[in-house]
């Protein structure tokens, strides 16, 4: 009898140990999440040394993970977990979907949260899925078929569409930045979301980085000359220039943005006369990393917002 009081109450003491250092992994998380929407809030980039610190993060809490299970294959499925997940992020990446500073943060994110995928391994034990039940997390209860941390991005996407929403709303009932006199206008998505990210800047205000949009000229001299310019041994030049019919036009050719060598070439054109305008259209880049931590909370107190509209679906038809 004592020996059964004794397993138990291991048994228990375990489950506690495995549940706050699950609980802790999630609330650093949390933290590191904060001090990332912090400087994309403000400086409009993520350091790469905060990636770095909660990807070693990561590789000490797996290797704890394992060595309280006393199995090596938790460590081994994170890592590789974790390496499949940086290929498509890195894809996702490559499409233009997300900055450097969110892929790489998003990589690191995704080695602590590999344990929310262990389901899929045969553990020598079941302590693991008694904490995950214990903790009542929804996900948990959620047939996902994909890597859980994806979740994350799932919801985050569902979210920045709400806030957009709302915010092209909000513009049409203000009439502050755009004039729309239909709420039919509310389909024409691409043209209402183009508006709101953009702004008008001076000549003279250009700088670095900046992503310029389509600017139109008549002159087809312009083209010729970029193109020349981009020919030239050691060019910086970052601007694709195109001729549509009778329309001419320059933009950014990659999110890298403008140069100085770009800078002066389009001070040039217009001290020349070659363009007109003195006013240049600019991508407001949207901060995504706020969406990625309202995802993170979404995913743990609701669970994956994909599961849960194709469980709603499913009942209704």
């Amino acid at each position: 009898m004592n020996q059964i009081f004794s397993n138990l109450y291991l048994h228990i003491r375990s489950l506690l140990v495995v549940k706050s250092l699950i609980l802790l992994n999630f609330s650093i998380i949390f933290l590191f999440l904060l001090i990332a929407d912090y400087y994309d809030l403000k400086f409009g980039i993520i350091p790469n040394k905060l990636g770095l610190i909660l990807l070693i993060y990561g590789f000490i809490f797996n290797l704890a993970l394992a060595a309280l299970f006393n199995d090596s294959s938790i460590f081994i499925f994170a890592l590789a977990l974790t390496a499949i997940i940086m290929l498509i992020s890195f894809s996702l990446w490559h499409m233009g979907f997300w900055g450097g500073g969110d892929f790489k943060l998003f990589v690191a994110l995704s080695f602590p949260l590999s344990i929310l995928d262990l389901n899929h391994l045969n553990l020598q034990n079941n302590y693991f899925n008694e904490v995950l039940d214990s903790l009542n997390l929804a996900i948990s209860n959620q047939m996902i078929f994909y890597p859980k941390v994806f979740s994350i991005v799932f919801n985050s996407i569902l979210i920045a569409f709400l806030f957009i929403f709302i915010s092209i709303l909000y513009g049409i009932i203000k009439d502050k930045k755009i004039k729309h006199y239909s709420l039919l206008s509310l389909f024409n998505f691409n043209s209402v979301f183009g508006q709101l990210t953009s702004k008008l800047v001076d000549i003279d205000d250009l700088s670095e980085g900046m992503v310029l949009k389509e600017y139109y000229f008549k002159d087809h001299d312009v083209i010729s000359k970029i193109n020349d310019e981009k020919d030239k041994e050691n060019s910086n030049i970052n601007l694709n220039a195109f001729k549509r019919e009778d329309i001419c036009y320059f933009s950014s050719k990659n999110m890298m943005g403008l140069t100085e060598e770009d800078i002066r070439l389009i001070k040039e054109f217009y001290e020349e006369g070659l363009i007109k305008n003195s006013n240049f259209k600019i991508k407001i880049g949207i901060p995504f990393m706020p969406f990625i931590t309202a995802g993170y909370l979404c995913f743990l107190i609701f669970g994956d917002f994909i599961v849960l509209v194709s469980s709603y679906i499913k009942i209704l038809f």
